[in-house]
């Protein structure tokens, strides 16, 4: 039978064949004792980051993403580029991107012809 023992009950035969030291605060937890860290060893606060708190500025669409954004099926989108409608995309990699600034100029484009069919039907 062995015997189970705290990190200070070792003795040096036994210290000699741990493969790592012992952790006071890991033993302790192991043996369901709690120990106080004082507040020097506590964890550091993490170096502030550009963006903490929000997300990076997003640059540019998947055609996924885009499709979502503006609430159209992707299946539409293809139609839509097929019909010389769709916003243009750059191709990364094997990734076709959809930038903000052309997926902006898309939506007013849509919007003024939109609006321009509107007011022929108005017309007799």
């Amino acid at each position: 039978m062995t015997k189970s023992c705290g990190p200070a009950e070792l003795d040096e035969s036994q210290a000699k064949h741990q493969s790592r030291p012992v952790d006071e605060h890991a033993a302790a937890a192991a043996a369901g004792r709690v120990i106080d860290v004082p507040a020097d060893l506590s964890m550091p606060p993490a170096s502030p980051s550009p963006y903490q708190g929000r997300a990076p500025p997003l640059l540019g669409y998947s055609i996924r993403e885009f499709c979502g954004a503006v609430g159209i099926s992707v299946s539409y989108f293809y139609e839509l580029k097929q019909a010389g409608l769709a916003p243009r995309t750059m191709k990364l990699g094997s990734r076709r991107i959809i930038s903000v600034e052309e997926a902006q100029k898309w939506c007013r484009e849509r919007t003024e012809a939109s609006e321009s069919a509107k007011r022929e039907a108005r017309q007799p």
